[in-house]
């Protein structure tokens, strides 16, 4: 492995844990670029970079990440002017093209999935989404993520955007039915933790299995006598008995789907 010279411009959740990843792979984080001096000047402290608030003021590297957030990626990139150098985001949605203007040679480098500054995240096996504006530019970000990961993709803007849409059905809007869960528990003298063997079970099933072919509940097996039930109970939630007949009638039609086939 060629280790390379990477600056990294942004020092929250993606920013953090891509400076520890990509360092302890043996690449070198010459420099932390970020508004915020504190936070900046922290994590340049933890991957032995430089630091600097000034994009003007940016040292040399081979490539240059932008882990801000989404609204803030093309103001940065209007601000960059690296002729000659790699600069990839790390957005699911946005277009790689808001970084043209930045360098001829530009990307994505999209690593799916959550991240906090204080989890500990293991890249070995996290998809790693890759898009490039020529050849070279895809070989060199795609030596660069097999570095951190043995799980990449090659993938187009469209394919990319359509797999941050799924990752949110999967991950962001699951999570919001664990909140919902254990508000109901805490509301009648429960704690979500009885919830979790569930949970977990749910999710090492799908290790082998298809999760269109584990689907079970009151809907998949067409009990209305229980879903009735449920919507009563749900009465004084307005809301969520509003959620639980959107999704049990996407599981009811789901379900017809499945016999179709």
């Amino acid at each position: 492995m060629v280790a390379m010279k990477i600056s990294i411009i942004g020092a929250g959740n993606v920013a953090t844990q891509l400076a520890l990843a990509l360092r302890k792979a043996g690449h070198s984080i010459v420099q932390i670029c970020n508004r915020s001096n504190d936070a900046g000047e922290e994590l340049a402290k933890t991957v032995g970079a430089t630091f600097t608030s000034n994009f003007k003021g940016l040292e040399d590297a081979d490539v240059y990440i932008i882990a801000v957030k989404d609204d803030a990626i093309s103001d940065v990139a209007s601000q960059l002017k690296l002729k000659g150098k790699i600069v990839v985001h790390t957005s699911g949605t946005k277009t790689a093209e808001i970084l043209s203007f930045s360098s001829e040679s530009f990307g994505v480098f999209y690593p799916l999935q959550t991240m906090t500054k204080l989890s500990k995240v293991d890249f070995s096996n996290i998809p790693i989404l890759i898009e490039g504006s020529n050849v070279e530019t895809r070989k060199v970000l795609s030596k660069l993520a097999k570095t951190l990961s043995k799980n990449i993709h090659e993938v187009d803007e469209v394919q990319r955007q359509w797999v941050h849409v799924a990752a949110v059905f999967a991950n962001n809007f699951t999570n919001h039915m664990y909140t919902l869960s254990e508000r109901l528990l805490l509301d009648h003298g429960l704690g979500f933790d009885i919830l979790k063997p569930l949970i977990m079970q749910s999710v090492a099933n799908l290790g082998n299995h298809s999760p269109s072919e584990l689907q079970t509940g009151p809907a998949a097996r067409h009990d209305s006598m229980t879903i009735e039930k449920h919507v009563q109970l749900l009465a004084d939630h307005k809301r969520l008995q509003k959620i639980y007949e959107i999704l049990t009638a996407s599981i009811l039609a789901q379900s017809q789907v499945s016999k179709l086939k």
